[in-house]
């Protein structure tokens, strides 16, 4: 996976990982056993809902004795843009099994208190809708994966405390992200003791894990102005990462996409939303020609480009796909996110083991010198300038606002009105 690009290399996602792949392994042979009818107890169900009278002060016996031979599931948490998400996603996409639900926190609560209020147009309000609720949710999914946990008002809090009792007496496995340890869920609500129980249940049925590595890799990206990096590293990688992420507005990746136009086909190893990655050696090295690359510009707005190298005579092919590359990306108006090993005006070089050279230097090199006018033609020399030219131009604020990636035109935007106010902060400072 981090080969592929869906994942970076970050010691505290693979420990994340390693205790996903523990439930993974426990998921491949679970079959839940099916509930047990519960016991009618009609009297104070009302009561019991909203953490009130009677049933909620005999809460504890009730949902402190839950038998279950379901595997323990995870609970996630950790500070924003640490990767969270993506490692939950990742399980959710590889767990073995088909009865499964993956949704966003708030709308799962959305949809639990429209079923409450289905229940109760039909049933007499001495029935428990609770029960039913979790049996229902239970017989369409046995692991169920939450993005961001939260708790913020009193009736989600007194809904949870009898739903995630009832879910994990129905041998549901739950893994869940949050930014909020267990402990720190609903902290200072109104009538928090009576939340008290889903907090315990939840450290019971739940392994507690944190992740947090220090590094905000959606900051990281919303916050950097450059689409050009170098030299390659870890943390290029991480940053080049992110930016798939942003700009792909975080929808889910898919791996070896195969785009088939003029008898031909080309495979797209990461893409998601509109934005596809490819390594150099993927798209310079492999013999592609113009008709790939404007293929590839006109199904994708954003390419991620990786590991491009110096290149030298030695590498002429692959510096003429490049050049093509980029002219097809410039007059599609595209965006283009790089790593490479040294900044774009030092990319080409005149000849093997000759030091590298800036734009100027072109027009002006001597064929005598060993200058790329020596081997490459008048032509090539032109269209080298032509490409860091463009790619010059392609790195712009402007470029990237008038672009057709959204995600990243309306990042840059913010960052143009924030520097706009911090000149303005400055003048009048």
């Amino acid at each position: 996976m981090v080969e592929s690009g869906l994942l970076i290399d970050d010691s505290f996602q693979r420990s994340i990982v390693a205790k996903l792949d523990r439930l993974y392994q426990e998921l491949l042979d679970y079959k839940p056993e099916p509930p047990a009818t519960p016991k009618k107890s009609p009297i104070d169900a009302v009561l019991k809902l909203f953490g009130k009278g009677a049933a909620n002060n005999s809460h504890s016996k009730a949902e402190d004795s839950i038998l279950t031979n379901a595997p323990r599931g995870l609970y996630i948490y950790g500070d924003v843009g640490t990767g969270k998400t993506t490692t939950m996603d990742l399980f959710y996409e590889t767990v073995p099994t088909s009865n499964k639900r993956r949704i966003h926190f708030h709308a799962f609560m959305l949809d639990i208190h429209a079923r409450i209020n289905a229940f109760k147009r039909t049933h007499s309000l001495s029935e428990d809708p609770i029960p039913t609720i979790a049996r229902e949710l239970a017989s369409t999914a046995h692991v169920l994966c939450f993005d961001e946990f939260q708790v913020t008002d009193i009736a989600d809090a007194m809904v949870l405390r009898r739903l995630t009792t009832e879910l994990f007496r129905n041998n549901v496995v739950i893994v869940t992200t949050s930014n909020r340890h267990p402990d720190e869920l609903y902290k200072n609500g109104i009538q928090r003791e009576s939340f008290l129980p889903c907090i315990k249940m939840l450290k019971q049925q739940c392994q507690v894990v944190s992740l947090d590595s220090g590094t905000d890799y959606r900051k990281i990206a919303r916050e950097t102005e450059s689409v050009y990096f170098s030299p390659i590293n870890a943390d290029t990688n991480k940053v080049l990462h992110a930016l798939f992420v942003l700009a792909s507005d975080n929808v889910p990746a898919e791996t070896d996409r195969q785009l088939s136009f003029l008898g031909r086909s080309l495979n797209v190893p990461l893409a998601a939303n509109g934005v596809a990655k490819f390594s150099f050696s993927q798209l310079c090295k492999d013999a592609h020609g113009s008709a790939d690359y404007i293929e590839l510009a006109r199904h994708f707005h954003t390419l991620i480009l990786t590991d491009v190298p110096r290149m030298d005579i030695s590498d002429r092919n692959e510096a003429r796909r490049f050049i093509t590359l980029i002219d097809a990306l410039y007059e599609s108006h595209s965006v283009l996110i790089m790593s490479s090993e040294a900044s774009i005006y030092q990319l080409f070089s005149a000849s093997s083991g000759a030091n590298a050279f800036e734009t100027q230097s072109m027009l002006s090199a001597d064929p005598a010198s060993g200058s790329l006018t020596g081997y490459a033609g008048e032509e090539e020399v032109f269209a080298f300038q032509r490409a860091v030219s463009r790619l010059v131009e392609m790195s712009s604020k402007n470029w990237i606002i008038r672009s057709r990636n959204q995600a990243l035109a309306q990042n840059a935007l913010r960052q143009e009105r924030n520097s706009e106010q911090q000149r303005s902060r400055n003048v009048h400072g």
